[in-house]
């Protein structure tokens, strides 16, 4: 309180007269009211009353060992020790709600329903799985291979669409076939991951995952807080149109909203944790404004899931939390704000600044048209598929096996 004293003098010469900044008759106030509230013939209150009481109990709480305390106690978006052993497969989360059926009526929402997904809701989660294990790529690169020598006037942009639909179905009979063989390619993972998952998913509204909280759109409507905001930075090509041989490749930041949480069953083995949103139009619908802020607008979507070749799931540990701010000058269009994991504290290190410096970079590129061309097709996620595309599809779904015998290892 001495100390005090030597700022008193440059405070007042600072900020002016006391009495338009002082809290002390507020809090002063405040404590009077409350205590007059609860003892009614004594308003009396004391704010050193009140720090001596909460430095008792904190100097006590400490030898409290077995006790759940402010000290001890766990994060409010604690993921710890939900799973032990993490992985791809097994992400580190939990779900949010109640677990199971109660004797008497609660509010809080179930924990997990489950649904039936079709078809090709099934295979694009499926496939984004296949795209995303390293033990795959191996097998990644003998089907685009084989796709090439089978055309080689076709595209990359068109090797590409015939990967992702085709992929699944041959990698299933691949491993069918080596594991007859007796191969050592195929492992535990590679095995489950071709037999493919169950079309019964669990299906969550909320979950809890890397120390952020995660709701779908559906399951914030109506409430104030917003948890369905997400950005993913991947590492994609960038095609100019169908006809591109030459597609430029760099990190782009994906703007989403939550929709579904799903989770894939690999026959009990294995579980993946997925997220479906809408995905902004990063061409149409994402742009900087003069201030430098990133503004995106829902009107203009992609991978929508409508095509097969669309790619409207992430992994739920590649998931990054932000918020979207209403633009009130500019209808339709938000600012993207992005949210700090709490508990978790930026100490200024260079990789953490090159990181966000390589954020803003590569949102940058795409307005000055180095990622993202211009003249990139209007429908370029909808490929007109020709006559020498359906011709290799037809082969691969009849098994035709006229291939040369020393290329045999590849059916």
């Amino acid at each position: 309180m001495v100390h005090l004293l030597i700022h008193l003098a440059y405070e007042a010469k600072v900020a002016g007269p006391v009495h338009y900044r002082w809290m002390y008759p507020i809090e002063r106030f405040l404590f009077t009211l409350k205590s007059f509230v609860r003892n009614r013939a004594h308003p009396e209150g004391s704010i050193a009353e009140g720090y001596l009481a909460h430095e008792c109990l904190i100097f006590c709480s400490r030898y409290l060992s077995s006790v759940e305390t402010y000290f001890n106690r766990p994060s409010r978006n604690d993921d710890s020790d939900f799973v032990e052993n993490t992985n791809l497969l097994n992400p580190r989360g939990r779900p949010l709600g109640r677990k199971c059926k109660v004797g008497f009526n609660v509010k809080k929402r179930k924990r997990a329903s489950r649904i039936s997904l079709d078809k090709k809701t099934l295979l694009q989660a499926h496939r984004y799985v296949l795209f995303n294990s390293h033990n795959v790529d191996p097998f990644q690169k003998e089907h685009i291979d084989l796709i090439r020598r089978q055309n080689r006037r076709l595209s990359s942009y068109e090797v590409d669409k015939i990967h992702g639909r085709s992929f699944s179905d041959w990698f299933r009979e691949r491993v069918s076939r080596l594991e007859e063989q007796g191969s050592a390619l195929v492992t535990d993972d590679i095995k489950w991951l071709a037999r493919g998952p169950l079309e019964i998913v669990r299906k969550y509204s909320g979950y809890i995952i890397n120390g952020v909280r995660f709701h779908t759109k559906k399951r914030e409507r109506g409430l104030k807080t917003q948890n369905s905001g997400i950005v993913v930075t991947v590492k994609t090509k960038s095609y100019a149109s169908s006809r591109d041989k030459h597609p430029k490749e760099g990190q782009i930041n994906y703007y989403g909203a939550l929709t579904d949480i799903i989770q894939l069953d690999y026959s009990g083995k294995y579980k993946a944790l997925l997220f479906k949103c809408d995905w902004v139009d990063i061409n149409k619908g994402c742009r900087i404004d003069n201030l430098g802020m990133t503004l995106v607008n829902f009107n203009y979507l992609q991978h929508t899931g409508n095509d097969v070749c669309d790619d409207p799931f992430i992994l739920a540990s590649q998931a990054k939390k932000i918020f979207y701010v209403e633009n009130r000058t500019q209808n339709d269009w938000f600012v993207v704000v992005h949210a700090k994991v709490r508990d978790v504290y930026d100490l200024g290190d260079e990789l953490s600044n090159d990181v966000d410096q390589v954020n803003e970079q590569v949102l940058q590129d795409i307005n000055d048209n180095d990622l993202i061309r211009p003249e990139v097709d209007d429908n370029h996620d909808i490929m007109e598929v020709t006559t020498s595309m359906e011709s290799i599809l037809q082969n691969d779904e009849g098994g035709d096996d006229t291939e040369d015998e020393s290329e045999g290892d590849f059916f």
